[in-house]
């Protein structure tokens, strides 16, 4: 359901690297490192259940599909249907309900005053009425969903003096569509690689790109400790459906003593783990905030302990997994032609 998401993972330098014992254990590219430095790695300390306590964040939303127009779609419309949206003397004389129909992108045109409507042109350059039915923006969604706090309904002044009225919806979209395209960062912090055919044994981005043990010591760290998420594809399949991670449990099914032929070296125990991950989802628009559908993907995998108690490794055991988790940061400021947001958010 949702669009390809073109990330470049950025390499951790030899010469920052961490102790011997995490390195050595898993690919580079499946590294705990680049997300953090500060990660704990004691199992004893690592909770077995987490949840992140924001209660305004974490918002469902629409991943606003590239076949249907992307934010440029009026979904809210019900009588207005294909009209050209008002230039700056017909937008004086439009009703509020009229308005109201208008797409999230003809909106935060007119609330800046560009009644040439250059979101909306620009909107279209990256639409594709040819597109799969699950390609859209997701990547800008999940991350605007962990980074903000829900949106409220809300009607704001244009440089003119007219009130353009906003749906969350309205709101979501604009910034879901601001991650996805104008917002760029150095670092996506992307762990694991995109899975384009899971079925192929030979193909490493499918079966060892993303350790099970390095999973682990991210999930419980960003959640249960640093109380902020992450995202993460939630499939292994062609398809990318990145949601923003709020929660986790995991409860033991096995402990044994020793390594397998396999394991990480240095491994002297062997944990078994069935942990279920929560998420928020995408659903319907509407015009009242208060949205948050959530789902769940139940995983198996076992954690390689070494002698001090230490994660150093991991087996998937289950083929329902994670394909790469990845976080993008909030933007410092809203400036240039975004300046507004500002004005449209609860914070």
């Amino acid at each position: 359901m949702l669009l390809y998401l073109l990330i470049t993972l950025l390499s951790v330098p030899i010469s920052l690297a961490a102790p011997l014992s995490i390195q050595e254990q898993w690919t580079s590219v499946s590294d705990p490192l680049i997300m953090s430095r500060n990660f704990e790695i004691r199992l004893m300390l690592l909770p077995m259940t987490g949840k992140v306590t924001s209660t305004q964040k974490f918002w469902s939303g629409d991943y606003w599909a590239l076949n249907k127009g992307i934010i440029n779609r009026r979904w809210n419309a019900t009588t207005l249907g294909n009209t050209a949206p008002p230039n700056r003397d017909q937008a004086r004389s439009w009703t509020m309900d009229q308005l109201k129909q208008l797409s999230p992108s003809e909106k935060f045109d007119l609330f800046n005053g560009r009644y040439h409507y250059p979101l909306k042109r620009e909107v279209e350059n990256y639409s594709d009425y040819n597109a799969q039915y699950w390609e859209g923006i997701c990547h800008g969604w999940a991350p605007a969903s962990m980074n903000h706090n829900e949106p409220s309904a809300k009607t704001v002044k244009n440089p003119d003096g007219l009130l353009i009225p906003f749906g969350s919806a309205d709101i979501k979209a604009v910034l879901s569509y601001f991650y996805a395209y104008p917002y760029q960062v150095l670092n996506t912090h992307q762990v694991g690689r995109r899975c384009f055919n899971p079925r192929d044994p030979t193909d490493p981005n499918c079966k060892k790109d993303l350790n099970a043990g390095a999973f682990h010591i991210i999930l419980t760290n960003k959640i249960a400790l640093d109380n902020e998420g992450f995202i993460a594809d939630v499939a292994q399949s062609q398809e990318v459906w990145n949601h923003p991670i709020m929660q986790y449990e995991s409860r033991v099914i096995s402990d044994r003593r020793g390594a397998r032929p396999n394991s990480a070296p240095g491994t002297t125990r062997t944990l078994g783990l069935k942990t279920r991950i929560t998420y928020a989802d995408e659903a319907s628009n509407y015009w009242e905030a208060g949205t948050r559908k959530v789902d769940s993907l139940m995983l198996n995998y076992e954690l390689e302990i070494n002698a001090y108690g230490e994660i150093i490794g991991g087996e998937w055991q289950s083929n329902q997994r994670p394909d790469f988790l990845w976080l993008k940061s909030r933007p410092a400021k809203f400036s240039g032609n975004y300046l507004r947001l500002n004005d449209l958010l609860n914070e």
